[in-house]
Formats: C-alpha cells, sequence, structure tokens
C-alpha cells in the first residue's frame, strides 16, 4: 500500500528515512557528522533519509546510537508519523484536497505535519 506522500506504509524499517533526518536535524548534527558516527558513507545516510535505501538492523543501531537513541524509540516516532500522516491524508480527501497538493503537505517536518493534524482536527470538531 503507498501513502500519498510515495513512501511504503509497510514495515517501519522501510519508512524510517524522514525520522532519522528529523532526529539529525533536532540534534543539529550534520549528515556527514551522522554518517562517520554510524560507520557508514554520507552518500548511504543520505539514501536512507529520502527513503531510497532499507536499512539493515545493524546499520539502524547504529544510527540510533549515534542520535542517543535505540530502535524502539526511532520505530515509535515513525509509527506516530504514520499515524499522523494517515489523518492528514483523511482530512486532505474529506476536503477535496487535490493530490499534488497532499503531498505537499506531507513532505513538512513532523512536528509541523502533527500541528496541522491538530489544528484540522479542532475545525472538524467544531464544525
Amino acid at each position: 500500500m503507498m501513502t500519498m506522500s510515495g513512501t511504503a506504509s509497510g514495515p517501519v524499517r522501510q519508512r524510517i528515512g524522514p525520522t532519522i533526518k528529523n532526529r539529525r536535524h533536532q540534534h543539529a548534527m550534520s549528515l556527514n557528522k551522522l554518517a562517520v558516527e554510524a560507520g557508514i558513507s554520507p552518500s548511504h545516510l543520505s539514501r536512507i533519509e529520502r527513503g531510497l535505501t532499507v536499512p539493515s538492523y545493524d546499520v539502524l543501531d547504529r544510527i540510533a546510537d549515534a542520535l542517543g537513541s535505540d530502535l524502539s524509540a526511532l520505530r515509535h516516532e515513525e509509527e506516530q508519523a504514520l499515524e499522523i500522516d494517515g489523518n492528514l491524508d483523511h482530512i486532505f480527501s474529506q476536503i477535496g484536497l487535490d493530490a499534488e497538493a497532499r503531498v505537499e503537505l506531507l513532505q513538512l517536518s513532523h512536528e509541523t505535519r502533527e500541528a496541522l493534524a491538530t489544528a484540522l482536527q479542532r475545525l472538524q470538531s467544531k464544525g
């Protein structure tokens, strides 16, 4: 199954890239620094973050460790992001938002998507 963002909604390991990128930005880490600390090439990390490469569990574990986290925390964050994206996609469908705009909105940061979903849900409950 594909979401409007064009990424698989299947196993979290296949979608974890945006969560890694978000965590990296929260830690104010460069892509190069995280790659070095995780023992992978910057190009490999870039492909993971963009969802072009499915990382092995070993690589994910090293990335999580370099971010001061663990696989469980990354998985939980990604599952929350999936739920928010599902809610947003449902709302976007209800209001008739075109596919191009949906894709663009679903590429916003996790925090922005979460705030948008909360605000839109509040509006729907008032209406």
